[in-house]
C-alpha cells in the first residue's frame, strides 16, 4: 500500500512532534573541487561566484530555518509558506530569478514495509539548489552520492545538480510499481489456484495504491515542461537532454501505472465472474441434491402413509429392502448427475 505516512486514500502526512532541523551544505567550487559542511553565513559569498554550485538540504525545517532562507537567499514568502505547510500538489512555480518546485518521493516504511510518499520542495536558483523535506529521505542520500561523483558534469551547472536529485526521486517509483505488479499477478495465480488465499481487500488496498501515485506523478509532466524549455536560463543546453531522460522516466511509470490499473480491473472482474461460476455450481449441486433427497422422503413417505397394510412389514427384512432400494436408486441418480457434470 502507498501512503503518505497515513492510509493509501491520503497523501499528506499528519504532523508530529516537533524534530531538531537537520542542515547540510555542500559546495562545489568552479566545478572542480567539492566542500562540505559550509557554514550558513558563509553560503551567500559562495552563491556570489557564479562558478560556483550551493546545495542547502534543509531536513524538518522549522521557523528559524525558513527565517534564515528569507534572510540569505530572499525567497518570497508564499513560496516559503507553501513550504512550510507541505501537502502541496506538485507543482513549479516561476519567481524572478528561481524556481519553486514540489515533488514527491517515495520509500519504505522500515516497522511495517509500507510504502509511503515524501515531499520534496525545491528553491532552484542561477547557481544554487535549496531542497526542504520531513524526514530522512534514502533519495536524497542517494543524490549526494551521485552529484559528488559527477566528474566533469559538475562544471554544467545546477542544472545537473538538479536532474541528480530529481532522477534519484523518480527512481524510488520503480520498485514500488515492480512490487504491486507482482503482487497482481500473484493474486491472479491465487484467484483461480487457490481461491482461499485470494484477498479482494488486497487489491483494493493496490487501488487506492495506484491512485495515489498517479495524483503525485501526473503533475510532473508540467513540470518538467518548464524544465525543458528553450528559453530557461537557469540550466545549461547540455543539461536538457538529461532533463529529458528523468522525462521519459515519469512517462514510463504513467505508463506502467495504466496498465497496472488495466490489471487490476481485470483481476476483479475476473473474481467476480469466478465468484459467481463457483456460486452457480454450488448452486446447481445443492439443487440436485436436494432433489434426491426429496425422493427419498417421498419414498418414505409414501410406504408408512398410504397402504392399509404396509407391504413386506411383516418380512424380519422388509425395512432394509426398502431402504437398499432406496438407497440404489439414490446412488443411480447421483451416478448419472456426476455423468452429465450436473455435480
Amino acid at each position: 500500500m502507498m501512503t503518505n505516512e497515513q492510509p493509501a486514500a491520503t497523501l499528506h502526512a499528519a504532523p508530529g512532534a516537533p524534530v531538531a532541523a537537520r542542515v547540510r551544505t555542500l559546495a562545489c567550487l568552479g566545478g572542480i573541487s567539492l566542500e562540505r559542511g559550509v557554514a550558513m553565513d558563509e553560503v551567500r559569498g559562495y552563491v556570489k561566484d557564479p562558478t560556483n554550485i550551493v546545495w542547502v538540504d534543509i531536513q524538518d525545517a522549522g521557523p528559524e530555518e525558513f527565517s534564515l532562507l528569507l534572510e540569505e537567499f530572499g525567497f518570497h514568502p508564499l513560496a516559503l509558506e507553501d513550504a512550510a505547510k507541505g501537502q502541496q500538489r506538485p507543482k513549479v512555480d516561476e519567481y524572478k530569478g528561481y524556481l519553486f518546485t514540489v515533488i514527491y518521493g517515495a520509500a519504505r516504511r522500515p516497522d511495517t514495509g509500507e510504502f509511503v510518499t515524501r515531499e520534496v520542495a525545491l528553491f532552484i536558483g542561477r547557481n544554487y539548489l535549496v531542497s526542504l523535506h520531513h524526514g530522512p529521505l534514502p533519495a536524497i542520500e542517494d543524490a549526494v552520492n551521485r552529484w559528488t561523483r559527477g566528474g566533469r558534469m559538475l562544471g554544467e551547472g545546477v542544472g545537473f545538480l538538479v536532474y541528480t536529485v530529481m532522477d534519484a526521486i523518480i527512481d524510488t517509483y520503480f520498485p514500488i510499481i515492480d512490487a504491486i505488479e507482482q503482487e497482481l499477478d500473484e493474486s491472479e495465480l491465487s484467484l483461480f489456484g487457490q481461491p482461499q488465499q485470494f484477498s479482494i481487500e488486497r487489491l483494493l488496498n493496490y487501488k487506492h495504491s495506484l491512485v495515489s501515485i498517479r495524483r503525485v506523478l501526473s503533475p510532473l509532466r508540467e513540470v518538467f515542461n518548464v524544465f525543458l524549455r528553450r528559453d530557461q536560463s537557469l540550466f545549461s543546453a547540455a543539461t536538457l537532454m538529461y532533463f529529458q531522460n528523468v522525462y521519459d522516466h515519469v512517462l514510463r511509470l504513467l505508463d506502467a501505472l495504466d496498465m497496472e490499473r488495466e490489471m487490476l480491473a481485470a483481476a476483479l472482474d475476473a473474481h467476480l465472474a469466478v465468484t459467481s461460476n463457483r456460486l452457480n455450481a454450488t448452486m446447481k449441486t445443492l439443487t440436485i441434491i436436494t432433489v434426491v433427497v426429496a425422493f427419498v422422503g417421498s419414498v418414505f413417505g409414501a410406504w408408512g402413509m398410504n397402504f392399509a397394510k404396509i407391504p413386506l412389514a411383516e418380512n424380519p427384512w422388509g425395512f432394509w429392502l426398502v431402504w437398499l432400494g432406496t438407497m440404489l436408486l439414490m446412488g443411480i441418480a447421483l451416478l448419472l448427475s456426476w455423468r452429465q457434470r450436473w455435480l
